[in-house]
């Protein structure tokens, strides 16, 4: 019951925050029509909309190759399956609550846990990093399409300086394990306060020795892995943007209208605005940044379309993961407790 009640909570959440985000977006734009945008969806012929699930199936496959290239030996479909498991439930509650999910998954189909922790750990470097670095890259698509907004170009700036700044500490960090000791015994009275404050029992260690520790682990289980992870991670990428420009055009905007370089610089600044998420699956907060960065680039006369496009992108990269990854879910745990009943016998 209480599984029940935190679930119908955040459920809650997500809907009072996307109307909260829709009646933002109405007070921007003057000209946005919910019948409108209903008829944009209608307008999606069969063959679009296969081609639309095609291409989510094709996000998915991406996905599952990057999360299976950081475990020697995973089957591509298991690392489907420790994506969209444990994705089903980043996109209900904030945070990295997908994480403890993905390493019991790992842990399940025989990986020690070391190797299970380094694994989750280096999932998480590089779809952290990748969004890090994706606003660098919407600057170049800037230059490339010719986008004159003041406010997008100064978020830019701002952001990829930021990741210029972060990217230099990190170098210069682990690049000595003497580095990486001092920056960790310096924050080890942070962690201990941050223990205390949650009631939580703080390791015996230092956290310098800790994080040293991590970094070889880390260093010997990625060696060899870079490349084919750092692949997956670049199809993954195109494949998600890719579903944002055919939901796009799809609803009748074009090519003249909004280029799709001006679409990727969209989609790339707001992966970065949204590494921290805020609201469950960063509903409502990537709605209006899409759709607020979408529509003056593409003009007034197709404000409707840009937001049918951003819902039915968004339907495909958040929405329709919750059911998926919950049966998915549902089958990895009935085949756990299969597995343990078979052994009891």
């Amino acid at each position: 019951m209480r599984t029940v009640v935190k679930i119908g909570t955040r459920i809650v959440i997500i809907i009072v925050v996307l109307v909260v985000a829709g009646f933002v977006l109405a007070g921007i734009f003057d000209d946005l029509d919910p019948a409108e945008i209903r008829d944009a969806f209608d307008s999606l012929s069969d063959a679009e909309m296969i081609s639309l699930f095609m291409g989510w199936l094709l996000w998915i496959g991406a996905q599952g190759l990057q999360t299976a290239s950081l475990v020697d030996g995973l089957p591509a479909r298991r690392g489907v399956l420790a994506f969209i498991g444990p994705s089903a439930i980043a996109s209900v509650v904030p945070g990295p609550s997908d994480l403890p999910v993905r390493y019991s998954m790992y842990q399940s189909w025989g990986t020690s846990p070391d190797e299970a922790g380094t694994a989750v750990a280096a999932s998480g470097v590089f779809s952290v990093g990748s969004q890090l670095m994706l606003p660098a890259f919407a600057g170049v698509a800037i230059a490339v399409s010719g986008i004159q907004v003041d406010g997008f170009l100064t978020v830019i700036v701002a952001t990829t300086v930021l990741l210029a700044i972060v990217i230099a500490l990190a170098v210069v960090v682990l690049g000595s394990e003497d580095r990486t000791r001092w920056a960790g015994t310096k924050l080890d009275p942070v962690m201990r306060g941050l223990f205390r404050l949650l009631r939580k029992t703080p390791p015996e260690r230092d956290l310098g020795s800790i994080v040293v520790e991590q970094r070889d682990a880390s260093f010997n289980h990625l060696r060899g892995k870079w490349l084919p992870t750092t692949a997956a991670t670049v199809l993954t990428i195109a494949a998600k943007c890719s579903l944002l420009i055919m939901a796009l055009r799809f609803v009748g905007i074009p090519e003249d209208a909004l280029g799709w370089s001006a679409i990727f610089a969209v989609f790339a600044l707001v992966a970065g605005l949204t590494i921290i998420p805020i609201t469950p699956g960063s509903a409502g907060v990537s709605e209006i940044a899409l759709v607020g960065m979408l529509a003056p680039i593409a003009g007034e006369a197709y404000v409707n379309q840009v937001a049918a496009g951003v819902l039915i992108y968004r339907l495909l990269t958040w929405i329709l993961l919750i059911p998926v990854g919950l049966v998915a879910l549902g089958g990895w745990r009935w085949q756990q407790r299969r597995e343990a009943t078979d052994a009891v016998a």
